[in-house]
């Protein structure tokens, strides 16, 4: 089956709200442990393989083999995994085999967040990626930011700089050790779309919303997945 679209259809965001009322068995249904907290899942047309966070960029990776089109829910503890802005619930940032796809937040409590994701017949990683992780790994002490590139943050976040000048200002800030950030792994991609999530960070972060770590986690994202080079 083709990928018309990196965003999924109306049709299939209105399968996942019926199927949530409809009952139908799931082909894989359990628990994972997660930095030994437990992760419960329901599969349908498809079987787990694993489930992983990478706290480095507030990220909850899956990985699974699928039969079929079908559906996934996940139950996130928020203990894990979180999206928030101030103290509100936010919208998660979710890729399927690297496409962001929408999705339906069926539960939410105090301690946990329930979300079903689609995806095609083939897909097999889902990234779910948050404001907030567990234990995350960066150190407030190997960051170093200078307070004038808030300004710059900001200016990229509303529109007023350009995504390639932006990256290239940052990447020279690095390169010349005027901002330091924990070592980064580079890597190689011909994708070279930056996430909205990563202007949602800048510009919180410009308002004081954020810590610096959480800033620096887009930065280091824009490294790992080749889109900046320092």
């Amino acid at each position: 089956m083709k990928r018309a679209k990196p965003l999924f259809s109306f049709s299939l965001i209105l399968f996942i709200l019926i199927s949530m009322y409809i009952p139908h068995s799931f082909a894989d249904t359990g628990t994972v442990s997660v930095e030994s907290i437990d992760v419960s899942y329901n599969i349908e047309h498809g079987d787990m393989e694993s489930i992983f966070l990478d706290p480095d960029f507030f990220e909850l990776i899956i990985t699974m083999n699928t039969q079929d089109d079908g559906t996934i829910e996940i139950t996130i503890p928020r203990a894990i995994l979180d999206a928030k802005f101030e103290s509100s619930d936010d919208m998660f940032f979710v890729l399927v085999d690297g496409f962001e796809t929408n999705y339906v937040e069926s539960k939410s409590a105090s301690t946990y967040r329930t979300l079903m994701i689609p995806f095609f017949n083939g897909d097999s990683i889902i990234e779910i990626i948050g404001t907030h992780a567990l234990n995350p790994f960066i150190s407030n002490t190997e960051i170093k930011i200078p307070d004038w590139i808030k300004n710059n943050a900001r200016w990229w976040a509303d529109g007023l700089i350009e995504d390639a000048d932006f990256v290239s200002g940052i990447q020279y800030l690095i390169n010349e050790e005027i901002m330091t950030i924990p070592q980064t792994q580079s890597g190689q991609s011909t994708q070279q779309a930056i996430p909205d999530w990563i202007k949602n960070n800048a510009r919180w972060w410009a308002d004081g919303l954020i810590e610096d770590a959480d800033f620096v986690s887009g930065i280091q994202y824009l490294i790992t997945n080749g889109i900046m080079h320092v």
